[in-house]
């Protein structure tokens, strides 16, 4: 049986949460714009990956997370538009941003908003290889 760790994967979804009878759509990935990752390093939710590493490409998903001490459910629905072996490079990158993401990113609020050393808005060079952007730094 093949190894469901380290796959890079690709899906597409909309994620909605219900409490009684409303339900709002809480994320969704756009056309041509799908929720990448590296499995069994961390970067997503367990029940999430559980859920989508074994699926294969074109294969759609539907599940839902209950949380005890909660008073919503969360409903997954979507696609698997690529899953296959991850190579060197995207394993040390996934490694790289989830490291990145539990030191605080970019100001702790991991890398939405900064662009990245150098760039407007963001640590500089020299800033970015002390460790620059408070903690993490986007292109490092």
């Amino acid at each position: 049986m093949e190894t469901l760790n380290n796959r890079y994967i690709a899906v597409s979804y909309k994620l909605t949460a219900r409490e009684g009878e409303q339900e709002a759509v809480i994320e969704e990935t756009k056309e041509g714009e799908p929720f990448c990752f590296v499995s069994a390093v961390g970067m997503t939710l367990d029940e999430f990956e559980q859920q989508v590493a074994g699926r294969a490409e074109g294969e759609t998903f539907s599940f839902t997370l209950d949380r005890p001490g909660v008073n919503f459910t969360l409903t997954f629905d979507g696609k698997v538009l690529e899953n296959r072996p991850a190579g060197p490079d995207e394993i040390r990158e996934a490694i790289r941003l989830v490291t990145q993401a539990q030191q605080g990113g970019c100001g702790g609020g991991g890398c939405g908003g900064c662009g990245g050393c150098g760039s407007e808005g963001s640590c500089d060079r020299e800033g970015c290889e002390k460790g620059g952007c408070e903690g993490g730094c986007c292109d490092r």
